[in-house]
């Protein structure tokens, strides 16, 4: 049996789809989601939480075009910083706008924490995690090391280490955000 997209009722392929509550969503309509929203946030929604989601990406296009970022933490993923009005930007791609990346509020920012974690090979790569307040998203959560799989004392998993604290330092400057490092080892 063919499995049809509940949001634009084209047939789905077999790779790159997410399930929600309610239905499918093919690969080419999850194109235009958040990049932010894990599987558990799909599996969460229902056919119209996810159209409603749809909406909120098309009102961040305009949001975009209002942003004006004055700091930029540059790395594998890069900061921006709208500090006059307390929004900031996340992007993998250097055009943020052409990315559609979320437009958040400082004020939306409920934690931030910095973690390594072992991966299946023993060795270790370095995560920038912040909790939101934010009812599209609630988690922001990406690996700080370009190349998966560092050694714990090597010159790459500290220049890591202090590029999640430069991120996390741009963002800790505004008041009532809290950090927390976690020590996984």
């Amino acid at each position: 049996m063919d499995k049809k997209c509940s949001i634009c009722n084209e047939k789905c392929t077999d790779y790159g789809n997410r399930y929600l509550r309610d239905g499918i969503v093919c690969r080419n309509c999850v194109k235009f989601a958040s990049p932010w929203l894990s599987d558990d946030d799909y599996k969460r929604r229902d056919i119209e939480d996810f159209k409603e989601h749809l909406k909120y990406r098309e009102l961040n296009k305009e949001k975009l075009e209002s942003f004006e970022p004055e700091n930029v933490v540059k790395g594998k993923y890069t900061l921006y910083l709208d500090k006059d009005n307390r929004q900031f930007v996340i992007s993998k791609r250097k055009d943020y706008k052409k990315d559609n990346a979320d437009v958040l509020n400082y004020d939306d920012i409920q934690k931030l924490t910095i973690y390594d974690s072992k991966d299946d090979t023993g060795n270790y790569n370095i995560y920038v995690n912040i909790d939101l307040n934010f009812e599209e998203i609630d988690n922001i959560c990406f690996r700080v090391n370009e190349f998966p799989g560092l050694e714990r004392d090597c010159d790459e998993y500290n220049d890591a280490l202090k590029k999640a604290y430069e991120y996390l330092g741009a963002l800790e400057d505004e008041e009532g955000i809290d950090f927390e490092e976690v020590d996984n080892g």
